[in-house]
């Protein structure tokens, strides 16, 4: 716990930054994440602006034994961004873009957003590997891996990452890629932030056609058999510049759930409107499909996974033929849970099916990231309002996402080396780091030992203390056991 002399000290040694305490303007606005579930009251909150003032407030943490977090964009649902009585670094003042057009690289800050730097390369006809929801920070998508609408042309975020600065455990600002730190700039590809608190992105930047055709079409809940026969067409077509969502949910200003979907094309209109025309065929209520720039695609869901509220994230992983059968299942377990629980009818569940031949291309042990199976992901949002249904909606969102993947293990081959689950969906509630990462758990807690043996950074999809002594037996000395979680 920070106490107050402690607070102002603290503030002394941060020359040039702002440190915000309880009582002080902007205290409780700094507070505010992306899911109420998230949101701590911290002992302070130090709004850095550079790699060394990181690197000050991670010193002064370890000495005085107070526990420190980063925050990003805050998008995650369990709160490893927040911290109780201790100390947030707060990266969000840290969001400059600088784009190298003739080197086709982009560099971005730690407290980036992906609609800083969506616009910022728009404005050179680039573009990067980013997440679907523009307000997502970059560091948390990227650190554990990183699907995008451009996945299936040119591969995961990771797999366009050239190089990070980070400071480390040691309060060191270093670089790791290829070149510096190998091994480091492997772990930090998929494992999440267990490293170190990356400052600054550089990643590999795209020439971007626009405009690109995209949009929404929703439909009625019993339109669920021909939705599913598209999509399992639309797999089997395994078209590199196409993506196309589906699921459930209770869209803005409509009574009840319905299905959903999401389609995009990185091209002319004219052959998306090929690719999408059997999907019209079912006929929606509602669809704005249509030629918009690329960097208002990332835009499409600013709605349905808006701010505020009560949520929480759960992930599996799908793969087609998708089975009509199964999918009204899922449907009606959805609506049951919504009869249940009616504060709830805004929660989503959606699959998502973004080519991966790219992201299969890369070899599995290239990065830490474990999942380069043949498989799609599907996510579940549940959003509420009252703490009362608190241990409801949670307890549905693992049942679901439990379902979902016994069905894939079912259906497909998940392994050691390819594990069916996508760290940024996903809660290592059960302190299992090898359930994540397979077969490239035990050369991470090796690298874990090495970099960051006092367990500095233990919250962020971690390879923490825990997972060595329950997974490996090592003797961790110092570390302190912390459940592994992710942001």
């Amino acid at each position: 716990m920070l106490s107050s002399s402690l607070a102002q000290q603290l503030q002394a040694e941060l020359k040039g930054a702002t440190v915000l305490t309880p009582g002080s303007e902007g205290y409780e606005e700094s507070l505010k994440r992306w899911s109420e579930t998230a949101e701590k009251r911290a002992g302070a909150v130090a709004q850095v602006t550079t790699a060394e003032q990181v690197a000050t407030v991670i010193r002064f943490a370890r000495k005085h034994h107070i526990e420190q977090v980063v925050r990003g964009g805050g998008h995650g649902t369990n709160g490893a961004s927040s911290s109780e009585g201790g100390i947030v670094i707060d990266l969000s003042k840290m969001n400059r873009v600088t784009v190298d057009p003739d080197n086709m690289r982009i560099e971005a800050e730690g407290g980036c957003l992906w609609k800083d730097v969506d616009e910022a390369a728009a404005d050179y006809g680039l573009a990067a590997v980013g997440g679907t929801v523009n307000h997502t920070g970059i560091g948390g998508l990227t650190l554990g891996g990183g699907y995008g609408y451009l996945t299936g042309r040119h591969g995961l975020v990771i797999d366009n990452l050239l190089k990070v600065k980070l400071v480390n455990a040691d309060s060191e600002v270093v670089t790791a890629s290829p070149e510096e730190h190998p091994d480091l700039f492997w772990a930090l590809r998929g494992a999440g932030a267990s490293f170190g608190a990356v400052v600054e992105f550089t990643y590999r930047a795209h020439l971007q056609r626009e405009p690109v055709w995209a949009g929404m079409a929703v439909f009625p809940l019993d339109k669920l058999t021909p939705i599913v026969k598209f999509a399992n067409d639309f797999a089997l077509s395994a078209n590199a510049d196409a993506s196309f969502n589906f699921g459930f949910t209770t869209p803005p200003h409509a009574p009840g759930p319905m299905l959903v979907t999401l389609g995009f094309y990185n091209g002319l209109g004219k052959e998306g409107k090929r690719i999408f025309a059997p999907l019209f065929e079912a006929g929606p209520v509602f669809q704005n499909f249509g030629p918009m720039p690329y960097c208002k695609v990332n835009g499409l869901l600013e709605e349905s996974a808006g701010h505020g509220g009560r949520k929480v994230i759960g992930g599996a992983a799908c793969a087609t033929p998708f089975a009509p059968e199964f999918y009204e299942e899922i449907k009606k377990d959805l609506l049951s849970f919504i009869d249940e629980v009616p504060a709830a009818k805004e929660s989503l569940l959606v699959f998502e099916l973004v080519h991966h031949g790219k992201v299969q291309e890369v070899d599995g042990s290239a990065t830490a990231f474990a999942n380069r199976g043949p498989y799609y992901n599907a996510v579940c949002m549940t959003k509420w309002n009252d703490p009362k249904d608190d241990d409801k909606c949670r307890d549905f969102t693992s049942r679901l996402k439990e379902k979902v993947s016994e069905h894939l293990i079912k259906t497909s081959d998940v392994n050691a080396e390819s594990v069916g689950k996508y760290l940024n969906y996903n809660d290592l509630t059960d302190g299992r780091s090898d359930q994540m990462f397979g077969s490239h758990d035990e050369k991470l807690v090796a690298l874990k030992l090495k970099y960051d043996p006092t367990n500095v950074f233990n919250k962020w999809g971690a390879v923490t203390a825990a997972a060595v002594e329950q997974n490996h037996g090592y003797n961790t000395m110092n570390l302190k056991p912390r459940q592994i979680a992710v942001e």
